[in-house]
């Protein structure tokens, strides 16, 4: 076989579920991915994480594909993980915006101390109580769960946009009890 076979062959072997054409694959386009990973999240724990949980997602998932040279093999691992990384900010998005919600629902009475901590916490859980069933839920599940809207409608069998209007309504009517 000559070196101009050998991607080729990488790809069949990698298609059979070949792991040392999985190791290669691995050894041979991990830095790199974990430099590009890099450079969108800014973050090297999260840079490792991606790529690490790509290289698992690919084994048990992607190695089947049809690669159909070296090259296209390339544009999927990059292309891969530049998705899993705009998937990765946008969630830490939501979350951050969420995080805000709720330190703004209980800034609205200040707890300096760990007793009236305690009592916010208890307030809190009582008003989320008093909303509408559907409401409650889909606040505790986006808001304490950190669940997507996408996984919140599959849960609740309604749709992505019920899911929005049940978390603005439900941030509305917490913001009015807690007053």
């Amino acid at each position: 076989m000559t070196s101009a076979d050998l991607p080729n062959e990488l790809l069949i072997m990698l298609q059979r579920g070949d792991a040392n054409a999985f190791n290669h694959v691995y050894t041979a386009y991990r830095k790199w991915l974990w430099v590009a990973a890099l450079g969108m999240l800014q973050n090297e724990a999260d840079a490792e994480e991606v790529v690490q949980d790509f290289f698992m997602d690919f084994w048990q998932k992607e190695r089947q594909r049809a690669f159909t040279d070296i090259n296209h093999l390339k544009g999927f691992l990059y292309i891969s993980i530049r998705n899993r990384c705009l998937n990765r900010l946008e969630k830490d998005k939501v979350l951050r915006k969420r995080q805000s919600d709720l330190s703004f629902l209980s800034g609205q009475v200040e707890a300096t101390d760990p007793v009236e901590e305690k009592e916010l916490r208890e307030r809190l859980k009582a008003a989320i109580g008093k909303l509408p069933r559907v409401r409650g839920e889909v606040f505790r599940m986006g808001y304490l769960m950190h669940l997507s809207r996408r996984e919140i409608a599959g849960a609740l069998r309604i749709s992505e946009e019920s899911v929005k209007k049940h978390m603005m309504l439900a941030l509305r009517d917490l913001r009015g009890m807690l007053k």
